[in-house]
């Protein structure tokens, strides 16, 4: 019955890996989406009137969701600081630490920084809308990931699980 039992916990252990494997490719991608979203209420935001950029992070923070929230609303609170750190510096380092996009997804949303609260609106929009189109890319070929290889991760955690049943019985 303990071997049974083991086997059997052994052979779940195995799938929720696989699966685990397979909802970090949907988080990842999420993010992407979440992070494009935002900055399409960015682009909208300055479209209709270039707010300040307090007023405007303060207002896409309140209405993006993930990763992007959690991006916005701390570049927010650093503009708190700003004699000690330039709001690119801060945008840059608040970048760095989101990990979940990877150094590829960083290098795409990192110079967004350098552009927003210095310039006028139009170039903000503009800047804005490549650095979305970029994210959106990102997010379409972590989807594709996501179909391609996400059954294969779920496939193989519960294999390995039965392999190692059978190899324990």
């Amino acid at each position: 019955m303990v071997h049974l039992t083991g086997a059997i916990l052994l052979a779940a252990g195995c799938g929720w890996l696989g699966f685990q494997a397979a909802e970090g490719l949907r988080r990842k991608s999420r993010s992407f989406r979440q992070l494009a979203q935002a900055l399409a209420l960015v682009e909208r935001e300055l479209e209709l009137g270039a707010p300040p950029l307090p007023q405007l992070l303060e207002r896409v923070a309140g209405r993006s969701a993930g990763p992007a929230k959690q991006l916005l609303e701390a570049c927010r609170r650093g503009l708190d600081r700003l004699e000690e750190e330039d709001f690119s510096q801060l945008w840059r380092r608040q970048v760095a630490a989101m990990e979940i996009l990877g150094a590829e997804g960083q290098a795409v949303l990192s110079p967004l920084g350098d552009v927003l609260g210095r310039y006028e609106g139009r170039a903000q929009q503009e800047r804005t809308a490549a650095v979305r189109r970029g994210l959106e890319e990102l997010a379409g070929r972590w989807e594709e990931e996501r179909r391609r290889q996400g059954r294969v991760y779920q496939v193989l955690g519960l294999s390995a699980g039965a392999f190692l049943v059978i190899l324990l019985l």
